[in-house]
């Protein structure tokens, strides 16, 4: 008799643990493991073909990538609204000491006369650029100088949780940011324009063989870096792909682009 019930006991032990440890096994296995902040639906491209197109292109222009998924990844991070933007208040710190350095240089050249008659820099077309240069560079120095004033404010959490309630609200400041950047970079290209028609328009051929040897130079010096750099793949999978709404369309063609744009996105 107690070898009856000591049999059958042992089955029901059996029988409980072949059900219980496959369910815990199949709860495990098919369970999908979830982040623990996901990016919001808000954040995520429109539906929309063309409204997806603008924000595709919003994105590339802005933040060098193909969402907002990389600048999510950075917000989530402990102080990573607070970090973003202390970092970005250094740089524009930095880029406001370049921009006196090519306000000045802009500055010289209008109030000087050219030395050789040759190299007329003062002719309407190098004169016309300079004189924008230096509108752009002034405005540039206004710009960063309000955006070094209010950044502080940006860096609060509130202001994060304010802007994650649209995607084109956060784009809006991602634009702010920009402002800046682009107004320098457009001071910068009207005086190397201005100096390159300077240069090519000159009634020296030497000087307008130097002009052109330097510049090819500097277009494949350019070409040459951009290539190995993460912005070659994002930018190519966004004149292919651009009108794809999600991002699993385009992630396999990008191979290990969108690794190396993670670690050079933080400094963009």
């Amino acid at each position: 008799m107690c070898d009856t019930c000591s049999c059958n006991t042992l089955r029901q032990s059996q029988t409980l643990d072949h059900h219980d440890v496959p369910q815990n096994t199949r709860t495990s296995d098919s369970t999908p493991t979830k982040s623990q902040n996901p990016i919001p639906s808000d954040w995520e491209p429109p539906s929309s073909p063309i409204s997806c197109f603008f924000f595709r292109v919003m994105c590339i222009c802005l933040t060098l990538h193909w969402d907002l998924e990389f600048m999510w990844e950075i917000f989530r991070e402990p102080n990573g609204w607070e970090n973003f933007h202390d970092l970005y208040l250094k740089q524009i710190n930095q880029c406001s000491t370049v921009q006196g350095l090519v306000l000045t240089t802009v500055a010289v050249f209008i109030s000087t006369l050219p030395p050789l008659k040759q190299i007329d820099y003062a002719a309407s077309g190098p004169y016309t650029l300079l004189s924008e240069s230096l509108v752009f560079s002034l405005f540039g120095l206004l710009f960063q100088l309000y955006t070094s004033v209010v950044g502080h404010s940006y860096q609060k959490q509130k202001t994060f949780e304010a802007l994650k309630r649209s995607r084109w609200l956060f784009l809006c400041h991602i634009i702010i940011l920009s402002i800046p950047v682009y107004t320098f970079g457009i001071s910068l290209l009207l005086l190397i324009f201005a100096i390159s028609v300077t240069g090519f328009l000159s009634s020296s051929k030497s000087a307008q063989i130097f002009t052109g040897a330097t510049f090819a130079l500097l277009a494949a010096y350019l070409v040459a870096s951009i290539i190995p750099s993460p912005v070659y793949p994002r930018l190519h999978n966004f004149l292919y792909y651009g009108t794809r709404k999600t991002k699993n369309d385009f992630g396999n063609r990008n191979g290990s682009g969108q690794d190396h744009g993670k670690e050079a996105g933080s400094v963009a």
